[in-house]
């Protein structure tokens, strides 16, 4: 099956490691940088920056070498959104770490807020990157640059 012309794994193949990255990020923020954050505050705006310098690459490796146009970067955006704040929203907060002192409404509330919070966070970064490296992509020197990511 394909989706805007490329199969799902022509999307995930070329960025597998940075997928990883992203979802190993998730349980380093609720394992390592909530405790820490106490003492060192920046350090859950570090996890957060890890995230999307994974989704940022991943934008620029497919837009630039494997000529992805913007409805695939869309749906990358997409993909994206469901790994890393699906895994955060829905796994770690609801199984891990639940919000103590909710009822189930504000429970499910709150967690569909900040699935969408993180997705448009996601979207904001593949959108602006995906238009740029569009535009950019049959410069030589961005794929020469690009072909080492």
């Amino acid at each position: 099956m394909k989706l805007f012309g490329k199969t799902l794994k022509e999307y995930i193949l070329p960025i597998k490691y940075y997928i990883i990255g992203a979802v190993l990020v998730v349980p380093l923020q609720y394992y390592v940088a909530v405790p820490l954050s106490d003492r060192l505050p920046f350090i859950l705006n570090l996890t957060q920056a890890l995230w999307a310098l994974m989704v940022a690459l991943s934008v620029i490796k497919l837009t630039v070498l494997y000529d992805f146009n913007f409805k695939n970067v869309l749906f990358l955006g997409i993909l994206y959104s469901v790994i890393i704040h699906g895994l955060k929203a829905f796994v770690f907060r609801v199984f891990l770490f639940p919000y103590p002192g909710f009822s189930i409404g504000q429970i499910h509330w709150n967690l569909f807020n900040r699935f969408l919070y993180g997705s448009f966070l996601v979207m904001v970064i593949v959108i602006i990157l995906g238009f740029m490296f569009i535009k950019l992509k049959n410069n030589p020197e961005v794929r020469k640059s690009a072909s080492r990511l």
